[in-house]
């Protein structure tokens, strides 16, 4: 599957007076999982469906695969989306529900089942073909979503909290088979969540919105031991937080990242 890079500059959104998304930037490199990760209301989503299509940019430009994008319209971008809710059409079966977009495109009735087959093979569905949504559980909805985004062979895959509707037990099941599934395609992928484990767990780098701003990009081992600020290690994980004061060094060395930062995390937490 060809990868294609996101590259977002300086992009900002506006619905009136009210600003999702300020002046935000960001590079996802070919092939990289990255995760926006955030509270309820800091532009997170806005952000995804600006880069979808879905939302009318402001200022700024976004490029993928190194193509602006900006006046480019949803359907023509080429980018498969898994939603919150999976959109999964419940008068179709699952056969249909994963052939729907390459109908959209005009494909052939043989390859679309050819190819549709193919995608619930890799996605463990080929015995819930002829089923229908409802018949299934929220797992195998998950897959067929995906299974629905992967088959038209986007250049990007945007997920916006695909397992929030999903238990605790099956969400831990499902991440370790995103995760599997994302690596093994090579896709470059996008996704959006409020939950800082599933975050932790999943992507090679996370980008900690607040406000309609990115205030860290790191990858997860980076991000929980050395926050760039007090909300960032508030959100990530448990904190405990200590009062200090910054000194330089008299030999007019460096101090180490963490006193530099001013946040760090106490060992054992």
């Amino acid at each position: 599957m060809k990868q294609a890079g996101i590259d977002i500059e300086n992009l900002s959104v506006r619905y009136g007076n009210y600003v999702p998304v300020r002046s935000l930037s960001l590079a996802v490199k070919p092939g990289e999982f990255v995760s926006l990760l955030g509270p309820s209301g800091c532009g997170k989503t806005t952000t995804l469906r600006s880069i979808a299509g879905f939302s009318d940019i402001a200022e700024g430009d976004i490029r993928i695969g190194g193509a602006s994008v900006r006046n480019v319209p949803a359907n023509k971008r080429n980018i498969g989306m898994v939603y919150q809710d999976y959109a999964l059409f419940p008068h179709m079966t699952v056969e249909k529900n994963i052939g729907f977009g390459l109908r959209m495109r005009g494909v052939s009735g043989n390859e679309i089942s050819e190819r549709a087959r193919a995608a619930a093979d890799q996605l463990r569905l080929t015995d819930f073909l002829d089923r229908f949504p409802s018949q299934l559980s929220g797992g195998q909805q998950q897959r067929v979503a995906l299974a629905r985004a992967l088959v038209v062979r986007p250049d990007v895959l945007l997920l916006d909290e695909p397992m929030a509707a999903l238990d605790k037990q099956l969400r831990s099941e499902m991440q370790f088979e995103l995760k599997a599934l994302q690596k093994s395609v090579g896709i470059t992928t996008v996704f959006v969540t409020h939950d800082q484990e599933e975050a932790l767990s999943l992507s090679d780098r996370i980008a900690v919105m607040n406000d309609g701003k990115i205030l860290q990009v790191d990858d997860p081992e980076t991000l929980y031991h050395y926050p760039a600020t007090r909300f960032v290690a508030e959100f990530v994980g448990t904190a405990n937080l200590f009062k200090g004061h910054r000194y330089e060094s008299p030999d007019g060395k460096k101090p180490d990242r963490a006193r530099r930062t001013g946040h760090f995390r106490s060992a054992g937490t």
